[in-house]
């Protein structure tokens, strides 16, 4: 009992609004209050879904690891490979790549195993993701594919949502290797499942990716464009973390634009958001493109101001790339603020890592040694200046002796080839020229005739053979053109009819409004109501089937979830919940949808006039399946059941005896159990009898 009134306390305390952190308090002192695994597991759940969007992973990694155990000794693999995953995006934070690594994969072996394709794809996002981070770009795009792979062999129309995510990071891979047109390929692809979905961190994060390709080939307006079009969809949305990505991917966009007041305005907005949610390398980001930004303007102060805060960022994250991106910046401000000291400081430590080819390539340390070379000569340390400028003469000749080197062996081979061609064909040339000669008189009048009999025989063959394909193309074309305006006839008839059957129906649902307004009387209203959404469930199949280009069939588990809800709005009873599980996949023929809607309209209906009178809550379960030619639809609800001595045969409901005579009607099969709650199972033929 006592745990009981725990979790209803904590519920509550949820229910109320407060905010995330009053919320995880909340979660904090549930967790240290309850007394069993069970309890543990599923407020652990609860908590670490807010940690992990919450400002510092590394205060929330024991929660996570907590819930990784717990879920393991319970066999509850959907929960232990979350944690897995929780644990890992934790690692990411922290930098340390081998153990996001290693946590990511533990997930992903659990879900393989089990067979769990959702599961199994969302970890292979999350290990790309990893190898992405730490720029191992090429392992993340073979760990994308293979997510891809599956779902193509194993995946149907499920799944679409993580499906787009995987898209949309594998064109951020392809980017980074250099592999444009793959990338455009696959966040085209990400676009186009976003919008099918239309789940709105997918639609986010595709405009966003769209806005980075339009830059990265110098379209700025056009990038410009993708960027707000993200940023007002995430802000309506409350996708915060994206809204602050497109306001980063604006600043960068705006500098390389020309127009800095407008890059500093949102690079800064990102800047405050990425500080308050510790996210380091995007603070990075920001603070040293802010720095580049002051760099272009020519405000030296600034980009040291902002260079050495982003220094401090990368050398705690014990980032290379970006403790040498920062270093270069700020050592590009010290030089033309003719601080030299403090510019060759900083020069010296990055052309120490200049032996390590992955940090630095040849171009970065041509750019190290001029810029020696030019502290020097400001120290007026000439010879110090000469060395570096040899050592910058030294790898700019050997970069452009490389380029040279292999434009000569292209040209030097092409040559060679052509030469060797030339030579061979010469000495073909001499050795039947002469042959030529003696033949050519004795053969030319035979090939001459020959040629003009030929000529003229093929050239009847083919006139005739293309008046008997053009005869016959055009009769097929023909017919395939009246075929095609019947079936468009056809079809606008149809959808003129259910437009002109659902006005029909709105305006007999406005009469029922005008009467409800005009009559005071509690149970008048309420059999108004009855009608009223008996009407809608008609009314909702030809506005639906308006709506498409296929006028044959209706999505069964929107059209019931509208039916539903109806419903819910006239009986004020929030106590009474809802579950429907029909599949998004499941289609409803349109002649069996008026059936199906009554049915459920007339059943549901009577479950909150009179199921739950005696109790406080109740639930309505709602099923509809097809196999073969039947459709099976299975309607429940938990409330008190119906009399002992009821009798199908005698019914005097309303409710019930249309559900009973709409399946006749229809060819179909219903039971009816009312031992505990209501439960009937009803069969329709998807083509009525």
């Amino acid at each position: 009992m006592k745990q009981l009134l725990l979790f209803i306390t904590f519920f509550i305390g949820l229910s109320l609004g407060f905010g995330q952190e009053s919320k995880i308090d909340s979660l904090k002192i549930a967790l240290d209050q309850s007394n069993t695994q069970k309890s543990k597991l599923f407020i652990l759940d609860s908590l670490n879904s807010l940690l992990i969007s919450g400002t510092s992973l590394n205060d929330a990694l024991p929660y996570f690891t907590e819930m990784a155990d717990i879920s393991k000794s319970l066999n509850n693999y959907e929960l232990e490979t979350k944690a897995y995953k929780y644990i890992s995006e934790a690692y990411i934070k922290k930098m340390d790549s081998s153990k996001a690594f290693y946590f990511a994969k533990k997930a992903l072996d659990i879900n393989k195993n089990r067979n769990n394709l959702n599961g199994y794809l969302l970890d292979i996002n999350q290990l790309g993701r990893a190898y992405h981070h730490f720029q191992l770009y090429e392992k993340a795009i073979e760990t994308y594919n293979k997510g891809i792979i599956e779902y193509n062999e194993n995946g149907g129309e499920n799944k679409l949502t993580v499906l787009s995510t995987i898209y949309s990071n594998l064109s951020a891979a392809y980017d980074k290797t250099g592999q444009t047109d793959n990338s455009i390929k696959a966040i085209l692809k990400g676009v186009e499942i976003a919008e099918k979905t239309n789940a709105p961190t997918q639609k986010s994060y595709s405009l966003y990716l769209l806005g980075y390709k339009y830059m990265g080939i110098d379209n700025y307006k056009k990038a410009e464009e993708y960027f707000l079009k993200s940023l007002k969809f995430s802000d309506s949305v409350s996708l915060q973390t994206y809204v602050n990505m497109n306001h980063h991917g604006l600043g960068i966009n705006y500098s390389r634009w020309g127009i800095y007041d407008k890059a500093l305005h949102h690079n800064k907005i990102a800047l405050d958001f990425f500080r308050k949610q510790n996210d380091k390398l995007y603070e990075f980001d920001v603070l040293n493109n802010i720095a580049i930004v002051y760099q272009k303007i020519n405000r030296y102060d600034s980009v040291v101001k902002y260079g050495e805060l982003a220094l401090k960022i990368a050398k705690e994250i014990n980032h290379k790339l970006a403790i040498s991106g920062a270093n270069l910046t700020l050592s590009n401000a010290y030089l033309n603020l003719k601080q030299y000291n403090k510019a060759e400081i900083i020069l010296l430590e990055i052309a120490k890592d200049t032996i390590t080819p992955n940090i630095i390539d040849n171009n970065s340390k041509s750019a190290i040694f001029s810029n020696l070379s030019e502290v020097y000569e400001g120290k007026n340390n000439y010879k110090k200046s000469l060395e570096y400028h040899k050592k910058f003469k030294k790898i700019s000749d050997s970069i452009n002796k490389q380029n040279l080197d292999s434009k000569f062996s292209d040209i030097e081979t092409k040559y060679q080839t052509e030469k060797k061609e030339k030579e061979n064909l010469q000495l073909k040339a001499d050795n039947t020229e002469q042959a030529l000669l003696t033949q050519k008189a004795n053969a030319r009048n035979w090939i001459l005739g020959l040629g003009i009999l030929l000529l003229s025989v093929s050239a009847f063959f083919i006139w005739r053979r293309y008046k008997a394909e053009a005869k016959a193309k055009q009769i097929i074309s023909d017919q395939k053109d009246e075929i095609e305006q019947q079936k468009n006839m056809v079809e606008i008839l149809q959808k003129e009819l259910h437009h002109r059957m659902k006005n029909n129906l709105s305006f007999i649902d406005l009469f029922i409004n005008l009467a409800k307004g005009r009559f005071e009387d509690k149970a008048y209203q309420n059999k108004l109501n009855e009608l009223q959404n008996r009407m809608r469930s008609m009314f909702e199949v030809h506005k639906q089937l308006f709506k498409k280009d296929d006028v044959t069939s209706v999505q069964a588990k929107n059209y019931i979830d509208t039916l539903v809800e109806n419903v819910k709005q006239a009986y004020e009873k929030n106590t009474v919940t809802i579950t429907n599980t029909t599949s998004e996949n499941e289609m409803l023929l349109a002649n069996t949808s008026f059936p199906v809607g009554l049915i459920v309209n007339e059943f549901v209906t009577n479950s909150y006039k009179y199921a739950f009178e005696d109790q406080k809550e109740g639930t309505i379960y709602i099923a509809l399946t097809s196999q073969d030619n039947i459709y099976k639809l299975v309607l429940k609800d938990n409330g008190k059941g119906l009399p002992k001595d009821f009798d199908i045969n005698e019914l005097d409901s309303f409710g019930l005896e249309t559900i009973q005579l709409l399946t006749k009607e229809y060819g179909g099969t219903f039971t009816i159990d009312g031992a505990n709650g209501v439960a009937m199972n009803i069969t329709l033929p998807k083509t009525a009898a």
